[in-house]
Parts: C-alpha cells; sequence; structure tokens
C-alpha cells in the first residue's frame, strides 16, 4: 500500500511538473507568435500607407497635369491678348 502511494505520488508530481512547464512553454510560444502577428500586421499597416500614399501622388500629379493643359488652352485661347 505504502508503494502505490509512493509511486501515485511521484506520478502526480511528474503529471503537475510537466502541466507546469508545458504551460510556461506554451506561453512562450504564444508570445513569439504574438509578436510575430504583431510584425506581419505592422508590414501589412505598412504597405497599405504606402499604397494610400502612391494613389495620393497619383490623383495629384494628374491633377497637376489637368491644371497645366487647362492653361495651355487657355492661353492658345487667349493668345492674341497677349501680343
Amino acid at each position: 500500500m505504502n508503494m502505490k502511494r509512493i509511486l501515485s505520488s511521484c506520478l502526480l508530481g511528474v503529471l503537475l511538473t510537466s502541466s507546469v512547464l508545458a504551460e510556461r512553454a506554451s506561453a512562450q510560444v504564444e508570445v513569439i507568435l504574438g509578436n510575430n502577428h504583431q510584425h506581419e500586421w505592422r508590414e501589412r499597416e505598412q504597405r497599405k500607407l504606402v499604397l494610400l500614399r502612391r494613389e495620393r501622388e497619383e490623383r495629384e500629379r494628374r491633377e497637376w497635369l489637368r491644371r497645366e493643359h487647362e492653361k495651355r488652352e487657355w492661353r492658345s485661347r487667349h493668345e492674341y491678348d497677349y501680343r
């Protein structure tokens, strides 16, 4: 009977220890993966910002070209006024 108690107690100790170690390892893996997810999120946000910046620059460029075209058109129509 004493041997069963000793073995049961040892087995319980091993299970508790492995459970605690597994929990710590799981927490470490979660932190590592969590940081990786955060890094991936940051990269996605950066790509979005780059895309938005490019779109804005393209809109501004098209607007500038349109205004320049309008200026040339106006000058060509009113060319005689400058002489």
